[in-house]
């Protein structure tokens, strides 16, 4: 038996044509409803949608004088996971992006 053969006789198998209706959309901002299909498929959605949505993180931290008991590995592993928000329209050349050596005033704050 080849795959498709095997696939194609699965009683596991399910026809996966899932149904999305759009309830909402704005320029930043969708609301659905996913139906019709199973969790598998609705995870694999979300998962892409959440790599596909750009996002801004702390990369970069110069701890001068850490007089904490926390150490600065900590601390700064610690300020990359505050979500940052910026406004619309602002723009931000990725530091992967750009052309500059180091961190320059376009690639970092």
């Amino acid at each position: 038996l080849n795959t498709n053969e095997l696939n194609e006789n699965d009683p596991n198998r399910s026809n996966r044509k899932p149904n999305i209706e759009i309830l909402e959309l704005k320029d930043d901002f969708v609301k659905f409803l996913l139906s019709e299909t199973d969790t598998s498929m609705a995870n694999a959605l979300r998962r892409i949608l959440i790599a596909e949505v750009p996002t801004m993180a702390i990369d970069l931290v110069k701890i001068e004088m850490n007089t904490s008991s926390l150490q600065d590995e900590f601390l700064s592993h610690r300020l990359g996971l505050i979500p940052l928000m910026v406004e619309p329209g602002n723009t931000f050349v990725y530091n992967m992006d750009c052309d500059c050596e180091d961190n320059c005033p376009q690639c970092s704050t």
